[in-house]
């Protein structure tokens, strides 16, 4: 079997790019980790969908993955196109839990290491689509903090603070209190703008102050 070596990886349900990485997010080191060469179809599922690998793929992989400290990941590997690459963790069923994407100079040594790796026939099947995500994980932080403040306002009845917001937002204010409320609701459900960044600081500050 072929490995990679000193790689740094951040395992999340959902595929995301390294930029994209947060500094709250839990990183792993990994000294030695298995490298396999599969084929576009496969590593676009890969990416794409949730799988399944087949028990005797699981089984060659099993504590192959060494961390830093003498760690071992049960199931995990690195797969590669020689174009595209990311490391997945897999349950002891044999289906993707995790993916991690690789910082680039890694992604590139990964794929120019496929010119001399034998292709590898991978018996896996498509559970789900996963969904790549539209919206960047910043995004995604940002529509949820304003969300969950404008569901808290509400409900708590701190309507001050709602049509505070609101004003802010909207450069106006409407006679009906819940009429804001969903129209901000409605709101998030497009794509950001200078805006919502704005009333996610705001948010933000409104705590630091306390």
């Amino acid at each position: 079997m072929d490995y990679y070596y000193d790689v740094m990886l951040n395992f999340q349900e959902r595929y995301c790019m390294f930029y994209e990485w947060d500094k709250e997010d839990d990183l792993e080191y990994a000294k030695k980790i298995p490298l396999i060469h599969v084929e576009q179809k496969t590593i676009l599922n890969m990416l794409s969908k949730k799988i399944q690998i087949s028990k005797s793929f699981l089984e060659s992989i099993k504590d192959k993955t060494k961390l830093k400290g003498n760690h071992f990941l049960e199931y995990t590997s690195i797969f590669s196109d020689g174009k595209n690459a990311l490391a997945i963790e897999f349950d002891e069923e044999g289906y993707s839990i995790n993916k991690s994407s690789l910082i680039l100079d890694d992604e590139l040594n990964v794929n120019e290491f496929m010119y001399n790796i034998s292709l590898s026939n991978i018996e896996y099947k498509v559970i789900k689509d996963d969904g790549l995500i539209k919206e960047t994980r910043q995004e995604e932080k940002v529509k949820k903090v304003i969300k969950l403040e404008i569901n808290n306002m509400f409900k708590d009845r701190n309507y001050s603070k709602l049509k505070y917001i609101y004003l802010e937002w909207f450069d106006e204010l409407l006679e009906d209190t819940e009429k804001m409320y969903q129209k901000m609701l409605k709101k998030l459900d497009e794509s950001l703008t200078e805006k919502e960044y704005l009333i996610y600081e705001l948010i933000k500050l409104s705590y630091n102050n306390v």
